[in-house]
């Protein structure tokens, strides 16, 4: 009976030693950080890049200048680059009519095919072509250079250059460019870039 005393009595010390090093180790032992996704702000703002919710479907998207503006159900708002939100801006707000689809009336010989009836179109420019990721929904032109949204891209041509420049994966609904800015709507998301 003595040695299966002793051997119990040993046992025990060698648990309860085990179980305060592995109290002390666990102690020791920096604890993991948790990770919470969260939905992005109502508007977030970069150095050359700009992102706004609007106030129900943004239309009459503009790009002037320096200046970025749409309306929506509050009228007239323009990108306020410094305070990273959108503010009131006085414009007339005409509805949008349908997208440029076929990137004419944009002072370029420009055609857009589509092969096989998608899912892509090709843009035909000055004898070069340029095939798009998607079907196109709008055009604009800032002068040799077209932005494009699709349903599944946004993108701009260089047609002199022979360049495009992925600038979405989303897609989108209606696109803008002016000499320092391209933006782009997708749904009640306005959103801007800076060109380079």
């Amino acid at each position: 009976m003595q040695p299966s005393a002793t051997k119990l009595a040993i046992l025990v010390l060698l648990a309860t030693s085990a179980c305060s090093r592995s109290k002390a180790k666990a102690d020791a032992t920096p604890s993991t950080p948790s990770i919470t996704f969260t939905a992005p702000p109502a508007s977030s703002a970069t150095r050359n890049e700009f992102t706004v919710s609007s106030t129900g479907v943004p239309f009459g998207l503009q790009v002037d200048a320096g200046t970025v503006s749409f309306c929506d159900k509050r009228g007239g708002r323009k990108l306020d680059f410094a305070a990273g939100r959108d503010i009131p801006f006085e414009r007339t707000c005409p509805k949008d009519s349908d997208g440029n689809s076929g990137c004419d009336r944009m002072g370029l010989d420009v055609s857009v095919r589509t092969p096989g009836l998608g899912p892509i179109d090709i843009v035909d420019v000055d004898g070069k072509s340029f095939p798009l990721d998607g079907l196109i929904h709008d055009c604009a032109v800032d002068g040799d250079v077209l932005a494009i949204v699709t349903g599944s891209s946004v993108v701009i041509i260089d047609h002199v250059k022979g360049t495009t420049t992925l600038l979405d994966h989303d897609g989108g609904d209606r696109v803008a460019i002016g000499s320092k800015w391209v933006a782009w709507t997708s749904g009640s998301i306005v959103r801007a870039q800076q060109r380079k």
